[in-house]
């Protein structure tokens, strides 16, 4: 079966999604150290090079060029050289199945999130080959720990002083008597680029010995210095952006809009924003515009005052925001009902992000079960 073109692209993308699934399963996952860190990357980097090129195959095969995969499609439609024959096509097909799993009796059922755990524990191997070596003139054999090793001798020892067991012999021409070194052809290019590492270091030292002394600083911060300073620079941004707004020419105190800038003045005027509304429910809470007056008789700090003082907040106390006048009108509906106790389960109502209200009983089943 994995011998048709069909099923190789399906497994193909079967692979991408498996690999692209595995991949934010692992970025979900913080490290605990820097060398997970280091791992993680590199098997994310692995993994996703092998969704490239899985992609790169799918490409291929659905550019079609040599004409491959449209006649598989028309064979699964019965078309051969003779004419449309669907019973031929069936019984070949099922002739393949048979050959492939006769030849494949035992084969196992793969299970796509099987293996999850176990790759997201899989150290990949990471390359080496000895170049970083190579052009120090040093020897790139070994093994991976041994050309490690080599390379960072030289990290605080320079070359001179190295022993010389760790350098590679030069290539010697025999001419005669005379012997002859051949230098490396990329010398010259070693040699430009280490200048240009050298004059680029000496145009960013002050830059690099600040980001060192700013480094060293931070390490010896306890965990209160640490907070103390970010709430200094929170504190020093909301000055500049208090500037920033002080820049603008504003004689009427008029709010600032999305822009950062003030709001017009017939935006101020026709959405009432000059008016002040207090409600004593919401705490003596003061609302600019009547537009924010109506809204917040559904907003929390309204409901829960209502609810402090025992009464439901229905549509029937809207406008009310004196205290006593709320206790009158619902004693006035008390009476008028004949009820002498508020059932905050069916009277008091509630809202959802889309407007729709539920007294408190429908909107607390609806909650439990994730509808809401």
């Amino acid at each position: 079966m994995s011998s048709t073109l069909l099923e190789q692209t399906r497994s193909n993308h079967e692979e991408i999604e498996r690999l692209e699934r595995i991949v934010v399963q692992d970025l979900q996952t913080e490290p605990s150290s820097s060398k997970d860190r280091l791992v993680q990357g590199h098997r994310v980097r692995n993994m996703i090079q092998s969704i490239m090129r899985t992609t790169e195959k799918l490409v291929e095969t659905y550019e079609d060029k040599d004409g491959a995969r449209e006649d598989e499609i028309a064979a699964l439609g019965g078309h051969t050289a003779t004419g449309i024959n669907v019973y031929s096509a069936f019984y070949d097909r099922l002739k393949e199945i048979r050959e492939y799993h006769r030849k494949y009796p035992s084969g196992p059922l793969v299970d796509a999130s099987a293996d999850y755990e176990a790759l997201l524990k899989v150290e990949p191997v990471i390359s080496f080959s000895g170049e970083a070596l190579g052009a120090l003139g040093l020897k790139v054999g070994g093994t991976l720990q041994q050309r490690a090793e080599r390379l960072f001798l030289t990290k605080d020892t320079p070359l001179e002083k190295l022993d010389k067991k760790h350098f590679a012999k030069p290539i010697v021409k025999q001419n005669g008597d005379a012997k002859s070194t051949q230098e490396p052809d990329n010398a010259k290019q070693i040699a430009l680029t280490e200048a240009k590492v050298k004059k680029l270091c000496s145009l960013l030292d002050e830059t690099i010995e600040r980001t060192k002394q700013n480094i060293v600083k931070k390490q010896a911060l306890t965990y209160e210095e640490m907070e103390e300073e970010r709430e200094g620079e929170e504190e020093r941004a909301e000055e500049e952006s208090d500037d920033e707004e002080g820049d603008f020419y504003n004689p009427l105190k008029l709010p600032m809009g999305w822009d950062g800038k003030p709001i017009p003045y017939w935006l101020y005027k026709l959405h009432g924003l000059g008016q002040k509304f207090e409600c004593e429910i919401c705490g003596n809470s003061v609302y600019m515009g009547r537009r924010a007056f109506e809204r917040h008789f559904k907003e929390f700090q309204h409901q829960h005052g209502m609810r402090c003082l025992g009464i439901p907040n229905t549509k029937n106390f809207n406008e009310i925001t004196s205290i006593e006048e709320a206790k009158e009108l619902w004693k006035k509906i008390q009476e008028r009902q004949g009820v002498n106790k508020w059932r905050p389960e069916l009277e008091e109502e509630y809202e959802d992000r889309e407007g729709n209200i539920y007294n408190k009983k429908t909107y607390s089943d609806l909650q439990r079960q994730g509808l809401i």
